[in-house]
């Protein structure tokens, strides 16, 4: 399950919504100099690979494409499990990209308005080497909303 949350400042007060055991990305920790403005980045697509998972590294259902204002948390995880995120930038709104086999798909790979794939702009992987105690990945608590505060700086971006 996802779960769209805004963000203004990244903080977590009081007033936040409290999701349990989650992990939530939170566009500050992956927009560096990348602007979340009309003309720059206008939506991103978060995809969490579960490393703990039996079989090997096995990704979760991506989220919708979703504004660049907004963190998205995933709430379809096991506690314990160690996560990686994936985060796709994209300079068209979200309003405009529609996942490949629909919105409920969970499909990595978006469709402009005239079907045709779209290419990120950008890529970010996450964790990043700022993260707590060099930690290479996010490991899920039981009834505690992991926020992810650190990602490597775009690994592609679109000249």
């Amino acid at each position: 399950m996802l779960t769209l949350a805004a963000c203004a400042d990244g903080s977590n007060g009081d007033d936040d919504l409290q999701l349990g055991t989650s992990v939530t990305i939170d566009p500050l920790a992956f927009l560096g100099d990348v602007q979340c403005a009309k003309g720059d980045m206008g939506s991103y697509v978060a995809t969490l690979t579960d490393e703990s998972a039996e079989g090997g590294p096995s990704p979760l259902a991506s989220s919708p494409p979703i504004s660049c204002a907004w963190s998205v948390s995933f709430t379809s995880v096991v506690e314990g499990h160690k996560y990686t995120a994936t985060i796709d930038g994209y300079k068209e709104l979200a309003g405009t990209l529609t996942p490949k086999d629909g919105e409920t798909s969970g499909s990595p790979v978006m469709l402009g308005s005239n079907g045709q794939p779209v290419a990120p702009s950008w890529t970010w992987e996450c964790p990043g080497p700022d993260a707590p105690n060099g930690a290479g990945s996010i490991v899920a608590e039981k009834d505690v909303e992991i926020v992810v505060r650190t990602c490597v700086p775009p690994t592609s971006v679109e000249p």
